[in-house]
């Protein structure tokens, strides 16, 4: 049988092949050569005559080669001894020279990264618009909230009406498209409608760099390996205890997954299985964020409580919560940054029960639906007046505000700082829902570098990863990087 390519070529895709694996490194192969789990739910006729056809337009070519997708492609490479530098390929050329958000074994991706809102290894543009710096668009559908994630080269993020999306980083491709609605369901269940001002996809969704889980406001939650593959799926049926509609993102911590819908629960992530619930831990509007203090991996609560992953205890409870932000947790210290803010020490009067010591309290102008960030002793936080502050993380005082004023915005528009403020590199990022875009010096001073205007705008906040930015706008996500 003759393959119809010449040596040329041959040669130009091994030297090609070799390079990338060098850059990217090797350890990418034993993921990419994961058996599915075998009750794993395989994608539909339809789903991989599409997956198919995506990848094939999305991989990069070298003369009459394409590099990545057909199972052709993977037999030609076992035959030519080049397995491993065909499955080391699929990643950037650029991956290299630029740090990644891929999970590393124990770590996961998800709402705000590692929830902390920093991406301190990156180096992100500066400048953007509707003009500039946009290297890729892509229209993935309506969403009012959920932020993407960046997992190994891919964007994983989600649409209503309930739909889990898998991207290309690279070219922004769609990879693959899951639906995970009620009819999706093994079981026949008659659907409940949730409240709908939030949407069905406020939730993002988190990823271990293996498998993606999505959680949506129906109470449905799914899981997904990285081509696609369900792994489970299952309805969870807790009334919704949030007056608008369900907002808390899903963790991974600790060898749980970690809901809110209603109240905490505990999932296993291999199988959506349930291992607790705490009925006393409410679901909020923030989502949780996962810290390990003294040895201890626990998850603390917008509600202010801090309760052990291992089985659910509740170890702490702070004098107050938040009612649509997350906490931060640094240091062993809490941060709840509202109108009412305060931070509490957290320190272990004994296995099961825990101190929280108030170190401060500050009252804050306005509304705070964005979460603030802490970053060398300082805390970044904006109300939705557009009053962004200043605070010295070890006693609470205010070192500095500013108001915000956005001419670009349609004067009938209603602005809202709803995205989370993000370190990212060495600037503060902070965005409105109207498309407009700051660029901050971190400091004890306000300093403003840049001013940027992209889309339609969105709720939701950005995902940094070496020198990109992938930003929800409107109906599309985009990728913003410079040319």
């Amino acid at each position: 049988m003759t393959l119809g390519f010449d040596r040329e070529s041959c040669a130009s895709v091994h030297d090609e092949l070799w390079k990338r694996a060098v850059a990217t490194g090797f350890g990418s192969c034993r993921k990419n050569m994961q058996r599915p789990t075998p009750n794993a739910q395989r994608p539909t006729p339809k789903e991989r005559r599409e997956d198919r056809l995506n990848v094939r337009e999305s991989s990069p070519r070298i003369g009459r080669w394409t590099l990545g997708g057909g199972r052709w492609a993977l037999q030609f490479a076992r035959a030519g001894g080049l397995c491993l530098f065909f499955l080391a390929a699929g990643a950037s050329a650029d991956a290299a020279d630029s740090p990644s958000a891929a999970a590393e074994p124990g770590q996961s991706v998800g709402w705000r990264g590692d929830g902390s809102g920093r991406f301190p290894l990156t180096t992100p543009p500066l400048e953007w618009s509707d003009t500039k710096n946009v290297l890729w668009k892509t229209r993935i559908g309506p969403n009012k909230y959920s932020s993407p994630i960046v997992v190994d080269r891919r964007i994983f993020a989600i649409a209503e009406p309930a739909l889990l999306f898998c991207v290309n980083a690279d070219d922004g491709s769609i990879l693959w498209r899951r639906s995970n609605d009620f009819a999706d369901l093994p079981d026949r269940i008659e659907e409940i409608p949730p409240p709908t001002a939030a949407g069905s996809t406020t939730p993002t969704p988190v990823s271990d760099g293996q498998f993606v889980y999505a959680a949506f406001g129906t109470g449905i939650v799914a899981c997904y390996n990285m081509a696609g593959e369900r792994q489970w799926i299952q309805y969870l049926n807790r009334k919704p205890a949030t007056e608008y509609g369900r907002a808390t993102s899903p963790v991974l911590a600790g060898g749980k997954l970690l809901i809110t819908l209603s109240h905490l629960l505990a999932l296993d992530p291999k199988t959506g299985r349930q291992v607790w619930e705490n009925e006393d831990v409410p679901e909020m509007y923030g989502s949780p964020v996962a810290a390990k203090i003294g040895g201890v991996e626990v998850l603390v609560m917008p509600s202010g409580q801090v309760v052990r992953i291992s089985d659910g205890t509740i170890l702490a409870a702070g004098p107050g919560g938040l009612k649509f932000a997350s906490p931060i947790i640094q240091d062993g210290t809490v941060y709840l940054i509202q109108t009412g803010s305060s931070a509490q020490q957290l320190s272990a009067a004994s296995p099961d029960k825990w101190e929280a010591k108030q170190l401060w309290e500050q009252e804050l102008e306005g509304t705070f639906y964005a979460s603030a960030v802490c970053d060398n002793g300082l805390i970044y936080a904006v109300a939705n007046e557009c009053i962004f502050s200043i605070l010295d993380a070890t006693d609470g005082k205010i070192l500095a505000t500013q108001s915000f004023d956005f001419p670009n915005v349609n004067p009938d528009a209603e602005i809202n700082m709803y995205p989370s403020l993000t370190l990212a590199g060495n600037f503060l990022f902070v965005f409105n829902d109207q498309g407009d875009a700051l660029v901050l010096e971190p400091g004890r001073q306000y300093k403003e570098l840049k001013r940027n205007h992209l889309g339609e705008g969105h709720g939701s906040a950005p995902a940094f990863d070496g020198r990109h930015i992938y930003i929800r706008s409107g109906e599309s996500l985009y990728c913003v990087g410079e040319k």
